[in-house]
């Protein structure tokens, strides 16, 4: 039994609705031949040059990413340095480009994961509740759980469990008693933190001053790194596509958390 691109992208629909994604988004099936047969699937936080030949070298006839190729729409799809050259090599040998972006982000299994990981006690959803209640809601309020109760054992927490050193601002010895999760870019989140009551929220970045303004305000902030607080979510979405009809867990593969930055 096998499967097309169409039908693994009808079937992520069908699991993380399009929909759900915000409207600014991409998601789906943004470069490819919906009708070739889907041999294997590599799953990552990013398309990127190095990802697409890893996808190659293991003969995936899909790369299956959190963020999307692009957002704004390309002028032109030539041999070229960045996300246009991406979706030309892309194409030129045979691998769809598709991705599961915000609305991976209010599914239930990727808002979940980072928490999972860290072993905290959800009790709600972080995003607020916006036209659709239908629409589950991005980000976690969540309670601490063993060894997170300080701002410094969160941090160390979320630093072994994520394999980074994050960023901190506050006082290591403050208490945690009540935590905004929000993988990815935290910035939109801020004002359901403060409205929830947080006093610490770990995300994977913050601008300066929004940082700083937070502190100041009381919420602490805990900055893992963008891709790395989206990788337990990435795990999320590789084991939803290996669900997938006419495909088997051997045949989707996640690709190794690797950053592109690191601290000297």
């Amino acid at each position: 039994m096998s499967t097309t691109v169409a039908e693994l992208v009808a079937y992520l629909d069908a699991s993380v609705p399009f929909a759900w994604a915000s409207e600014w988004d991409r998601v789906g099936l943004l470069a490819g031949d919906p009708a070739a047969t889907v041999g294997s699937v590599l799953v990552a936080v990013d398309p990127t040059r190095a990802g697409l030949e890893r996808a190659r070298e293991m003969g995936a006839t899909v790369l299956l990413t959190h963020h999307p190729a692009f957002l704004e729409p390309l002028e032109a799809v030539t041999a070229a340095e960045g996300a246009a050259g991406i979706v030309f090599d892309a194409a030129r040998h045979g691998v769809a480009l598709v991705n599961c972006h915000t609305n991976m982000d209010r599914a239930p299994s990727g808002a979940d994961a980072l928490p999972v990981l860290l072993g905290l006690t959800m009790t709600s959803a972080l995003e607020p509740e916006g036209d659709d209640p239908a629409r589950p809601r991005a980000g976690r309020i969540c309670s601490p759980g063993r060894g997170s109760a300080t701002l410094g054992g969160l941090a160390a927490l979320v630093g072994e469990r994520l394999a980074v050193r994050p960023r901190v601002w506050g006082v290591a010895e403050t208490a945690v008693k009540r935590i905004a999760i929000a993988p990815g870019s935290g910035r939109s989140f801020l004002t359901a933190a403060f409205a929830a009551g947080c006093d610490t929220i770990v995300t994977g970045e913050l601008r300066y001053h929004e940082a700083r303004e937070a502190l100041e305000s009381g919420l602490r902030v805990i900055e893992a790194g963008h891709d790395a607080t989206e990788w337990p979510l990435t795990r999320a979405l590789a084991a939803i596509a290996a669900a997938a009809p006419g495909l088997d867990t051997a045949s989707v593969v996640l690709d190794e958390a690797a950053y592109p930055w690191w601290i000297a």
